[in-house]
């Protein structure tokens, strides 16, 4: 049920220079389903204006959801993120969304670029609480190793599910032997399994998805088995 709500900041810091998190306080029968957003509400100028963010917890959270949120230099909402602290209350909207595995049944591979990352640490952990026994794969990219999120939380998952891995692609890593250098469309063919037979999920900015769909597909794979939410 979409709704409109008061929140409270329980938890504000930095991931990384460009990155924001949020932790907020959602009412006891909030109800969403892993990869939706909400929308935060940002008054600027007199007006209210809505940005979306994907919700970056898990479905099991109690009462909180979290943000992760990319800041952007000049911008007026980032702005405004920055200055979120614990305690502060912000007018949130949502959940908002049809960004969810379709399908439990399948293999699935996951990609994500920057903040993207943000409904994949909600949507797979949620999976493979299920007991999901099937395969997932993870290659989430970012610039260099600065940028990289959640890595702790994915090798968690990693230890405690064997039917899961990850692996980090980055564009200019600062470690010149770094293995996996270069874009995300890059390294399908490496890391796809022969034969995969499963569902691929998007999440990034508009250029990201349209070339790793682009390359999904002359790669041989159907499009009604790509699915995809875009950052901008």
């Amino acid at each position: 049920m979409i709704r409109i709500f008061d929140s409270e900041v329980l938890g504000a810091k930095n991931l990384n220079p460009s990155v924001r998190y949020l932790k907020l306080s959602v009412p006891e029968d909030f109800n969403f389903k892993p990869g939706q957003y909400v929308s935060l509400s940002v008054f600027r100028d007199g007006k209210k204006i809505r940005r979306p963010f994907s919700i970056a917890s898990p479905k099991n959270s109690k009462n909180y959801i979290e943000l992760c949120i990319k800041l952007i230099e000049g911008n007026k909402t980032s702005e405004f993120i920055k200055k979120l602290n614990k305690g502060d209350n912000v007018e949130l909207f949502g959940p908002i969304g049809n960004f969810i595995v379709n399908d439990l049944n399948k293999d699935l591979i996951f990609l994500s670029s920057g903040t993207g990352i943000s409904a994949f640490i909600s949507m797979i952990p949620t999976i493979l609480n299920t007991g999901f026994k099937n395969k997932i794969i993870l290659l989430k990219a970012f610039r260099d190793e600065s940028e990289i999120l959640y890595e702790k939380e994915f090798s968690g998952l990693e230890i405690k599910h064997k039917n899961f891995k990850f692996y980090n692609v980055l564009s200019q890593p600062k470690n010149k032997n770094f293995e996996n250098k270069e874009h995300i469309q890059d390294f399908l063919k490496k890391y796809i399994p022969e034969n995969f037979k499963g569902d691929f999920y998007i999440c990034g900015l508009s250029d990201m998805i349209m070339s790793v769909k682009e390359k999904l597909i002359s790669l041989g794979f159907p499009e009604e088995g790509i699915f995809y939410e875009k950052y901008d």
